[in-house]
């Protein structure tokens, strides 16, 4: 069995570039939304190290990073490290975060905001029912690529599914 921190561990290198991400995403919706953003999970907004899991700091496990002012929409903002990845290439979404968008819907809206560095591209899925239900029926392959020598697992969009929204 793997410590709580054993995801911490392993990325605690790219906290860094992840607050990077956003702010980036942040800035975007202010600027050209006029909307006020905030951090909702647990440790979205800084790249201090914390250790212990989310429930023993009061979050649950899978929360999105951000919340839109006030209102019933969440952010998950996701996206690669690197300056490499196409527009054309598929998102890749962690299965927890899916599993906790659902847990909360209706109620709370939550969006995946994908942010591509190589020209401030955002793009966007709406975790809502027509997304779950497609998830439900297979629509979406699991992945399990290996990542800095850790096989990891996620849930693969492609990148010109109706649900992926520029």
């Amino acid at each position: 069995m793997r410590s709580e921190n054993y995801w911490k561990e392993r990325y605690k290198h790219t906290w860094k570039k992840s607050n990077q991400r956003e702010r980036a995403v942040i800035r975007r919706i202010r600027e050209e939304a006029g909307r006020l953003v905030v951090a909702a999970g647990l440790g979205a907004g800084s790249a201090e190290y914390l250790s212990g899991s989310a429930a023993s700091r009061g979050y649950e496990r899978g929360g999105a990073d951000l919340r839109v002012g006030d209102t019933s929409v969440y952010l998950e903002v996701t996206g690669p490290q690197t300056t490499g990845v196409l527009r054309s290439a598929p998102l890749w979404v962690r299965p927890d975060k899916i599993e906790n968008a659902r847990r909360h819907y209706p109620e709370r809206e939550t969006w995946v905001v994908h942010w591509l560095q190589r020209g401030d591209t955002l793009r966007v899925i709406k975790l809502d029912q027509d997304f779950f239900d497609e998830l439900d029926l297979r629509v979406f392959r699991t992945v399990t690529p290996m990542i800095r020598g850790t096989r990891e697992r996620y849930c693969e969009i492609p990148a010109n599914h109706p649900c992926v929204k520029p």
